[in-house]
């Protein structure tokens, strides 16, 4: 919708768009939208740092031109649902990352160490995949590419991830957390290397300095 299109480009202004998002939020939860209201109450304590603020802003706008039901996205969500986070680095932060790839969410969960690779569409979960939608924060993968490979590549690529371990920080080898598998998926679906997705998405998404 229009409205929350604005919102994406606005929440990132420091006092001015937490302001909008207390209202926004409020708003939602008494109309009993809970993703909504939790998304507009969300707040990244690295955007009271103003340097953010350009590459946020050129982020919703570019955002706002595009379908979130194509092409590629990242979402992020603070863990367990709290009102604040912090991002360091793109792929080192205190958020829930998830995939959005041609309207197919993937996303990586699971309990202790185990992995639990979630798919999910607007035709297999349609509930699900909308408030996925409501509740993350969205940002845009190289506007105007879609996946190079087939759906069913993509999902059994992912599905494969369940073989591996869960390891909350610096992972590696045949361990994988939710930010490193999102990298992944990316990289396959774009048909890059590995080290070539994670630069990409440390050249679009802000760090804790700007």
């Amino acid at each position: 919708m229009a409205e929350r299109k604005l919102f994406d480009i606005v929440k990132r202004v420091p006092i001015a768009g937490f302001g909008y998002g207390a209202i926004r939020g409020a708003t939602f939860a008494l109309a009993g939208d809970a993703d909504e209201a939790k998304y507009s109450w969300e707040m990244d304590v690295a955007d009271l740092n103003p340097l953010r603020m350009p590459r946020n802003m050129i982020n919703g706008i570019i955002n706002s031109q595009y379908d979130l039901a194509e092409g590629i996205w990242i979402g992020k969500r603070s863990l367990s649902d709290q009102p604040f986070s912090l991002t360091f680095v793109p792929g080192s932060d205190v958020y829930h990352w998830c995939i959005q790839i041609d309207g197919i969410i993937y996303e990586l969960g699971g309990s202790k160490q185990r992995v639990e690779i979630s798919i999910i569409s607007e035709h297999n979960n349609p509930t699900k995949y909308k408030s996925h939608c409501k509740r993350f924060s969205w940002t845009k993968l190289e506007p105007g590419r879609s996946s190079s490979v087939s759906d069913e590549t993509l999902r059994d690529y992912a599905k494969a991830f369940e073989k591996y371990t869960y390891l909350a920080v610096l992972p590696s080898g045949n361990k994988i957390n939710c930010q490193t598998f999102v990298s992944d998926m990316f990289a396959k679906a774009a048909g890059m290397t590995q080290i070539k997705a994670r630069g990409a998405i440390l050249a679009l998404i802000p760090n804790i300095l700007f």
